[in-house]
């Protein structure tokens, strides 16, 4: 089953159970299984909590104390158990879901937010680094993506780097973001794409090998390309060109290295 959420809908509730008021100032480690969770949370918590540590979806448990020490996390937010993260004492618990529920009194006082975002770097415990979101938004140039029928895709988890800058984009524009979800395969995660009619798509090359292998790559057709995370040899982009004649390419280099370490 999907679900469907609009900006509107935050502005007059809450995937946070209606508890915004005690996570302000907080060091928040943001921990979801779902991607809308995660972004309807993401949306919330910017500007509220003091600092917001984004966990990508598969950070393995015997890591996650350290990443707590050190983010100096005093509230968990997540969308499944608690007790997988950690066990009783220690940060706060609160839970974000996929729904929206209306609620009075809202508003709380604003702050500047921390982003922190995880890297594996070579090997071992992930890496910290911290972003304001002017940096991160800092590539989005005023005006673009103000189309009313522009609809982001990616093939990226928005809960790291390469997906987060799709995120942005959509939710600072005025169209939509349809998310993926990793128990689909590619060919549904292509149909359902299509069925929303998609216009901008991003992905590593890698993941639009896989796409163009699909009995369902012309199941889209998008109007602009984005590639990023890995070089694209000429391969992929004449393959590209040839199923999607009309989009235009784009290839970005993006990197969490490029935050501030804690």
């Amino acid at each position: 089953m999907t679900a469907t959420v609009s900006l509107g809908d935050l502005l007059r509730g809450s995937n946070l159970g209606g508890r915004l008021r005690e996570l302000s100032g907080r060091s928040v480690l943001l921990a979801t299984r779902d991607q809308l969770a995660a972004a309807l949370a993401l949306i919330e918590l910017d500007g509220v909590a003091r600092r917001l540590i984004v966990c990508p979806p598969d950070i393995p448990s015997e890591y996650l104390p350290s990443v707590i020490a050190k983010g100096g996390v005093d509230a968990i937010v997540s969308d499944h158990d608690v007790q997988d993260l950690g066990g009783r004492g220690g940060p706060l618990r609160f839970t974000c879901s996929t729904s929206v529920t209306p609620v009075k009194g809202k508003q709380v006082e604003h702050r500047p937010t921390e982003w922190v975002l995880l890297t594996s770097g070579t090997t071992g415990a992930p890496k910290m680094l911290i972003h304001s979101l002017g940096a991160l938004t800092a590539a989005i140039e005023p005006g673009q993506n103000l189309e009313s029928d522009l609809v982001w895709g990616t093939f990226y988890d928005i809960r790291r780097y390469g997906g987060l800058q799709i995120f942005l984009r959509a939710i600072l524009g005025r169209g939509s973001l349809v998310l993926s979800s990793p128990a689909e395969s590619v060919a549904d995660h292509l149909t359902r794409l299509g069925a929303h009619a998609v216009t901008h798509l991003s992905g590593t090359p890698s993941h639009w090998r896989r796409a163009l292998m699909s009995p369902q790559a012309r199941s889209i057709a998008p109007r602009y390309i984005r590639l990023s995370g890995e070089i694209a040899d000429q391969a992929s982009l004449n393959a590209l060109r040839s199923f999607y004649p009309e989009a235009r390419i784009g290839h970005a280099f993006a990197s969490t290295e490029a935050g501030c370490w804690i």
